[in-house]
């Protein structure tokens, strides 16, 4: 029987986890996941500035550890397994062992991005080549090569340009809301939920303009890839505006779009504010590249 796997990309970091992997807490760049409600793997990521070491990243795991006592982290060889799958990365393995628990995982270098990552998993003494976990260490990325950034968690997916930096998020049930900002571009992704709910006492347009504090006037009609759409386009770039950019002042042109799509029962939203003129096909770009998964 074919392996489950469902996969998961956020703030740089992207690889696949089994199926009844639930994620349980996120950070910017730190994950929590939970197998029926037990702890099942953690993972943490960034940059590092200077000289790496494995021991130095071992300590910070210590030090933010809020069990009490402290379990002693020991050094662990990696199975052959593991070593196979982490060969992209300067790799050191470890191990604890508690009353209750015990953890087995490893820090990793990549050399080419110079990013560090730390996971463990817990409890998996006697399943330390379980086809599940071996996949997580086989599809472990922290960096890709088209200079662009994957977002995938829960219900929505999206490929932004590298230079957009998670800025806030929010998943509650009805509303996912992820927020991005470059030097010159802000970018906000909404997924609402359940559309049916949403709009039986009212319209997309109307909708629209509750949710993103704009007058329905703003608004005209549209589709986006086959799905009723409404739109709020930027004005074009008048001689008011190029007087402000020569004063030093940098007024923020907006572009939005909402789409419903009718047979997943969600809608779908984009707002894009710059200090400079839009390309003509850059809404579009992220349209194609925002959706469920």
């Amino acid at each position: 029987m074919a392996l489950t796997l469902k996969k998961i990309a956020w703030n740089g970091i992207q690889f696949s986890i089994p199926f009844d992997w639930e994620l349980v807490s996120i950070d910017s760049r730190h994950l929590t996941f939970h197998k029926s409600d037990t702890p099942a793997m953690e993972i943490k990521w960034g940059p590092i500035k200077g000289r790496f070491s494995h021991q130095g990243l071992l300590k910070k795991l210590v030090q933010g550890h809020k069990a009490r006592p402290i379990p002693k982290i020991t050094k662990w060889q990696l199975p052959p397994a593991w070593t196979q799958a982490l060969a992209a990365y300067s790799a050191q393995g470890f191990c604890w062992q508690s009353d209750a628990s015990n953890g087995h995982g490893a820090t990793l270098y990549c050399p080419q991005c110079k990013n560090a990552v730390i996971f463990q998993f817990f409890d998996i003494r006697n399943r330390l080549t379980n086809p599940g976990l071996l996949q997580f260490l086989k599809t472990l990325a922290d960096h890709r090569d088209d200079d662009c950034t994957a977002w995938r968690l829960f219900e929505v997916q999206a490929l932004l340009p590298k230079s957009l930096q998670l800025k806030h998020y929010h998943f509650k049930p009805g509303n996912h809301e992820l927020a991005f900002k470059s030097s010159i571009l802000a970018v906000k992704l909404y997924r609402w939920a359940p559309a049916s709910a949403l709009l039986a006492l009212s319209n997309l347009t109307a909708f629209t303009a509750d949710m993103l504090q704009l007058s329905e006037a703003q608004l005209s009609f549209t589709s986006i890839q086959g799905n009723p759409a409404v739109e709020m386009q930027p004005p074009g770039v008048t001689g008011w505006h190029r007087h402000l950019l020569r004063w030093g002042i940098k007024p923020a042109l907006k572009w939005v779009r909402v789409w419903h799509l009718e047979r997943n029962n969600r809608i779908l939203g984009i707002s894009i504010e710059s200090k400079k003129p839009f390309k003509p096909n850059q809404m579009a770009q992220l349209c194609a590249n925002f959706q469920l998964k």
